[in-house]
């Protein structure tokens, strides 16, 4: 038997977290943030650098180091991403004061164990877990090599991989209505690509304590035995509760009642007109070529007068939150993930991850939690983030240089920003929104003699104000493996060979490792697809200068 669909497990719009499943050429103007000015994603990198710096809190109230740090800074140029290029920028007295000021703001957020991160809704410690409770971690998930899968880089593997035995449509048998065990049927597409109708992860359910301090897996994570890996379930409950307060964090800056402020609103305008003369003659074709390239030279290099911060500084406020969202004492949905890179003398390096949110619609995660359990012997990488915006305003239509100097966009230009980057260290845990794109930085071996690791596990939260995923806790485990090992565990004593086998032949919804590997290839072939019409559809909308949602009013 099987249920007739599972549309009742189609996300609605209007419930729920912002997230980047959205057809966004629907939208005139993009999707996404407003867009920062280039002064404003410089002063972002010289917030995240001084936040980076140990005793930040307390070094930057001090006048004299507040003037030495403001001098130091003046003549500094800050190297700013934009879609196309790499902008240079240079930061006013008055802007290095803005961001010096608002530091207070960022020491109210900071709490004991953790601190925002290099952008709004980001946040990050170093200071989750304990080198014996790191240690304990890492030891029980070695007993997990055997199992792992490989990505096809080489390098990287997969000790607890949720796209393995994932839930398959009309393949995986799902118990929700009256306890009997029945197939789903796909759900019903709602766009052109952000739901799969053939595959998706599994969740856990996680029940969380009254005071956020501790959780407790309520149903086993996908591919880790719940009997065979008690030790690894431990330290990922110590983890993930020492990890909930950042989650809470992210989810209060990304609740709606709390819009991102921007440090530099307002619009761009022109000083002097004094636009080139065109030919007094129409043949004159000399004429003409030297007018057009002078039209040019005079759009991008006009006098303009930029928007800046407020004539008064720094307004106050940055911690004010209307809204703070608690998950304690509530239950939840988690995926977990964990990989390990492993580089060799003489082998291949990592190279750079693709920019990709996690997930799809189906799954509708709202958070990504990681930690980097060990990183040795490798070359600096980092975990860098950019975010889709829409269209600027207050520009003429077709002013490129407008929108160039002020926002970094060309005609044509992607809509998206750079919105900073974590270095990777050992120990570093970080929680961030899944309507930010992230990728990891290349790397390789530090010393090229000998081998070097990167540990992580990632803990991706499903939106908890919407209608709960299919789970784990409505799905018993698809491993042939595990339920073979059960039967003769419990009835070799007691039946033959022969039968017991007859009696696994005919448990329903069992996967080989081999059914399980082939599914997890065409997931990811799914997952690759998804992610080439998530930037075209939501983070790659080309900007257009000439048709702004200013211009159509």
């Amino acid at each position: 038997m099987s249920f007739p669909s599972s549309t009742q497990w189609a996300r609605p719009e209007h419930r729920g977290y912002r997230h980047p499943f959205l057809f966004g050429i629907h939208y005139l103007g993009g999707i996404g943030d407003s867009p920062r000015t280039l002064a404003e994603l410089a002063m972002s990198q010289f917030s995240a650098e001084l936040r980076r710096s140990k005793d930040w809190h307390t070094l930057y109230m001090d006048p004299n180091v507040r003037d030495a740090c403001t001098e130091a800074t003046l003549d500094r140029v800050w190297q700013v991403k934009t879609p196309s290029s790499i902008a240079e920028v240079k930061l006013s007295r008055k802007q290095i004061g803005y961001v010096l000021d608002e530091l207070e703001g960022y020491r109210k957020l900071r709490q004991t164990s953790c601190q925002v991160s290099c952008f709004e809704r980001i946040w990050e410690s170093d200071s989750l877990m304990g080198l014996a409770q790191s240690e304990a971690l890492v030891h029980s998930l070695d007993s997990l090599q055997d199992g792992c899968t490989s990505d096809h880089d080489g390098v990287t593997t997969h000790p607890i991989d949720p796209k393995l035995y994932c839930l398959v449509y009309d393949r995986t048998y799902v118990t929700i209505f009256d306890g009997r065990p029945r197939l789903l049927h796909p759900p019903t597409k709602t766009d052109v690509y952000t739901i799969s109708r053939e595959f998706a992860l599994l969740p856990a359910q996680v029940s969380i304590s009254a005071d956020g301090s501790s959780v407790k897996f309520q149903s086993y994570i996908n591919n880790l035995h719940t009997r065979w890996h008690h030790d690894v379930y431990k330290g990922l409950e110590t983890l993930l509760g020492a990890l909930i307060p950042l989650f809470e964090n992210v989810l209060t800056d990304l609740h709606r009642n709390n819009p991102l402020k921007q440090r530099i609103p307002g619009r761009c305008r022109y000083t002097i007109w004094d636009e080139p003369e065109p030919p007094e003659y129409s043949d004159d074709e000399a004429g003409w070529v030297n007018y057009h390239r002078e039209m040019r030279d005079w759009t991008l290099n006009r006098p303009i007068a930029l928007p800046d911060v407020p004539e008064g500084g720094y307004p106050g406020g940055l911690e004010a939150r209307k809204h703070v969202v608690r998950l304690r004492n509530r239950s939840v949905q988690v995926i977990v993930s964990t990989s390990e890179t492993t580089l060799v003398p003489g082998g291949p390096g990592f190279a750079n991850s693709p920019w990709h949110v996690e997930g799809m619609k189906t799954e509708r995660i709202v958070a990504c939690g990681l930690h980097f359990l060990e990183v040795e012997n490798i070359t600096d990488t980092s975990l860098e983030f950019r975010m889709a915006v829409t269209y600027p305003r207050g520009f003429s239509a077709g002013d490129t240089g407008a929108t160039l100097r002020t926002w970094g966009l060309r005609d044509g230009d992607s809509c998206h920003q750079h919105i900073g980057d974590i270095p990777i260290r050992s120990g570093l845990s970080t929680v961030f929104p899944n309507i930010y794109q992230h990728r990891q930085t290349s790397f390789g071996l530090l010393d090229p003699s000998r081998k070097g690791y990167l540990k992580v596990v990632k803990f991706f939260l499903v939106d908890p104000d919407i209608t709960p995923a299919v789970s784990t806790a409505q799905v018993a485990p698809q491993q042939y493996e595990w339920i073979s090992a059960a039967l003769f565990d419990a009835l070799s004593s007691r039946l033959p060979t022969e039968l017991i086998q007859q009696i696994l032949d005919k448990v329903e919804g069992l996967m080989t490792r081999e059914e399980a590997q082939e599914y997890k290839k065409r997931f990811e072939d799914a997952i690759e697809q998804f992610t080439q019409a998530n930037n075209s559809y939501h983070f790659c909308i080309p900007f257009d200068v000439w048709n702004g949602p200013d211009m159509a009013q």
